[in-house]
């Protein structure tokens, strides 16, 4: 074995405010937030990330810490503090109230706009590996910030696009643990003590998206009518083939014309029904019409006291997506991958992925989602196969199919009362998963 570096780290640029602008019933919730520079920034070409740090309201010098990130791509990480992982919730015309049900009662919790998105300014990249790399890069530097929370359990979460950024992320992190055991890692660089990863309504497996994805919209539901359904289901093989295509001939060009040949697919008319929650209505609203918090989160974001506080520069301005981000990773192609492959090194080096999946989303349904979980060939694929799916707390709110001791090395909970935004729509019984997941307690 090689001894880890002792070479010294560069320095860096950094900006921290304390602040309690976001804080619970009896104001003693704290925050920390600011920006961190990315290695190859340059006086003419910034690159900075901007964090929310939401401190464990009991014992935070030993609280895990949670890694939240945004998915889209494009979309802002700081959104999911405000819809319920810290200590306040989002309400209307840019106010805030205190969170009952918060991550951050005993979890750090550390919002990251990464990709340019949100808070975060500069140059930017438009693949979810890079992007994983800048995120190890902005944890690197942040533990030499907080060097006290270096030794907690550390944990990657997110969803949605989600389901491609954690997987890469908790990649890169495991990659660069062992390079650091063996002497081999960036300079000055540090184990960061990745314990899992949480993953709700993930787009992670471009083949099984497409392929399940009329199983939901058109035969468990009728979310398309039956016109519409004909027509899809005549386009979907070609779907497939161009998706097929895109993954053994993995070039950018390649992978945005699968994409492109799919879209219809994806954007068929919905008659008014949201396709982020099959229960809900929302005639021809926009989503951010449909989902007015994420109107009320950008005008909390960029009054001019919450940006004092946080310490925002004039330049920047707050939106919960960032559209030219998304034309880029489309672009790019970087939908059309198998993100969970990912996945096998890890759960072979004992680090636990857990799956949480709201049952009436339309957008990343659960149907290609359980596909793909069970097609996974890691260490636990034979017993997840033949693992049953657990009534917790009761059959018509959620199941759970769980794999290995305590909460599982590899888990799976369908929450059926619940869409695309799982923690919005049952807060309580979120938290209970995200605390029986990170102490490793028994679902059942």
């Amino acid at each position: 074995m090689y001894p880890p570096s002792t070479v010294d780290p560069p320095p860096f640029y950094s900006s921290v405010r304390t602040t309690k602008i976001c804080t619970n019933e009896d104001h003693s919730a704290v925050g920390y937030a600011g920006y961190i520079a990315l290695d190859d920034e340059t006086p003419d070409n910034h690159r900075r990330s901007f964090f929310w740090m939401f401190e464990a309201q009991k014992g935070p010098d030993d609280a895990p810490v949670i890694l939240t990130v945004g998915g889209g791509p494009g979309a802002s990480g700081l959104a999911n503090p405000f819809f319920g992982q810290s200590h306040c919730i989002i309400a209307a015309n840019g106010t805030t109230r205190p969170n009952p049900v918060p991550w951050s009662e005993y979890y750090n919790v550390l919002a990251l706009d990464h990709v340019r998105v949100g808070m975060s300014y500069g140059a930017h990249v438009n693949n979810s590996r890079s992007a994983a790399y800048d995120v190890y890069d902005f944890l690197q530097k942040f533990f030499r910030l907080y060097p006290n929370l270096r030794k907690n359990k550390f944990v990657v979460a997110g969803g949605s696009y989600g389901g491609i950024y954690v997987p890469h992320i908790g990649h890169v992190i495991h990659e660069e643990n062992k390079k650091v055991a063996t002497g081999h890692g960036q300079p000055g660089a540090k184990h960061i003590n990745l314990d899992s990863l949480m993953i709700s309504n993930p787009w992670s497996d471009a083949e099984m998206h497409m392929r399940w994805l009329l199983q939901q919209r058109c035969f468990y539901t009728s979310l398309y009518n039956s016109t519409q359904c004909a027509e899809f289901y005549e386009l979907l093989p070609g779907c497939l083939d161009a998706v097929s295509y895109g993954l053994s001939n993995s070039t950018a060009s390649n992978r945005e014309q699968a994409l492109d040949t799919c879209m219809p697919l994806l954007t068929g008319d919905t008659h008014g029904w949201d396709l982020q929650d099959l229960r809900h209505y929302c005639g021809n609203s926009t989503l951010f019409s449909c989902y007015p918090e994420l109107i009320w989160i950008e005008e909390f974001l960029n009054k001019t006291r919450t940006r004092e506080e946080l310490g925002i520069p004039d330049h920047v301005a707050y939106r919960t997506v960032r559209e030219q981000v998304t034309i880029e990773f489309h672009q790019n192609g970087d939908h059309i991958q198998r993100a969970q492959l990912l996945y096998i090194s890890l759960l072979e080096a004992g680090i636990r992925v857990l799956h949480y999946v709201g049952y009436q989303d339309a957008n990343c349904a659960w149907p290609g989602i359980i596909a793909f979980l069970k097609l996974l060939q890691s260490p636990f694929q034979e017993q997840f196969l033949s693992t049953p799916d657990t009534p917790w707390p009761t059959e018509d709110v959620a199941t759970v199919r769980s794999v290995g001791d305590g909460a599982g090395n590899f888990t799976y909970i369908l929450v059926k009362q619940a869409g695309h935004l799982v923690e919005k729509n049952q807060p309580e019984l979120v938290k209970r998963i995200v605390e029986h997941w990170i102490e490793n307690k028994a679902f059942v």
